[in-house]
């Protein structure tokens, strides 16, 4: 299932990012067989991403839009959105800090490719995007 697996890895802030941007890449993942997107649910990029998948299943209605918590807590945005929302397995040992990283680290080690806008060297898209590199996986820059 992972090589039909895409996830999104970006900053908060995502102002010269558009929509359009964002669905391009997603229309040629699924041209691609890929029909599970995964998103982390954590700033405005997340948020973009899922959005545009959830628009796409009105003509692709086969893709699955899928929420990874880090944490049984976590304040999770338009619910309705989601196909379905992950609590990975194990999960339960991480504290709160550390979970976050290990959910990343799971969105990625279960991916394919990975649509990112990652401007910044620091933080934790920056991260996540160092490892999905190290991982290789195949990355769609959309900056």
């Amino acid at each position: 299932m992972r090589e039909h697996t895409a996830t999104f890895i970006g900053h908060n802030e995502c102002l010269d990012v558009s929509q359009e941007q964002v669905r391009a890449e997603i229309i040629k993942l699924i041209e691609k067989g890929v029909y599970i997107f995964m998103s982390g649910g954590m700033g405005r990029f997340d948020r973009l991403c899922a959005g545009v998948v959830y628009e796409l299943k009105k003509k692709y209605p086969h893709i699955r839009n899928i929420l990874v918590i880090p944490y049984l807590s976590f304040n999770v945005y338009n619910k309705e959105i989601f196909d379905e929302i992950i609590y990975p397995y194990g999960f339960e040992k991480y504290y709160f800090k550390s979970a976050i990283p290990a959910r990343n680290k799971y969105l990625v080690n279960n991916s394919t490719y990975a649509i990112c806008y990652v401007k910044f060297t620091w933080g934790g898209a920056a991260q996540t995007y160092k490892y999905a590199k190290q991982q290789d996986i195949n990355i769609i820059d959309v900056v």
